[in-house]
């Protein structure tokens, strides 16, 4: 599940913001999505944390952190890096430190049980937040 859009850019930034970050002889449907899949391979280590990945929906703060995190990822030079990019690239990091932390939630999705789920899975959250699944034991002659 892609987290954000090139719509989802423009819609929030206007049309015309892509084009300011990315220079003329880049395609920019190309740049954009790989500045996209950069912020999801970025988001994705702090949400395991405490939620299943891939997500089953996309909150609107997680579409909020890709889309800033993809714009910083689409202006790594200094005459195209804002310092409003910068901020809000920062501010979200900081969010997602928090939620891998257990400092934040959201809402929308359901966090690891704090004593890791019950036996029936095998599964259990490390006290650290790292989630772990055990497989069943095949013993011989059970293949």
């Amino acid at each position: 599940m892609v987290y954000a859009t090139r719509q989802d850019i423009e819609q929030l930034r206007g049309a015309n913001f892509l084009a300011t970050l990315v220079p003329s002889d880049v395609d920019i449907d190309l740049a954009v999505s790989r500045a996209i899949d950069d912020a999801q391979a970025m988001i994705d280590p702090y949400l395991r944390k405490r939620y299943r990945v891939p997500l089953p929906l996309v909150p609107q703060i997680v579409r909020q952190c890709a889309i800033d995190l993809a714009c910083w990822h689409l202006a790594p030079a200094a005459d195209r890096m804002s310092e409003e990019i910068e901020k809000r690239a920062k501010m979200r990091q900081e969010f997602l430190r928090d939620v891998a932390a257990g400092k934040a939630d959201i809402a929308e999705l359901e966090a690891f049980p704090a004593g890791g789920l019950d036996g029936t899975g095998g599964s259990v959250a490390a006290e650290g937040g790292a989630y772990f699944e055990a497989q069943p034991r095949r013993l011989k002659g059970e293949w």
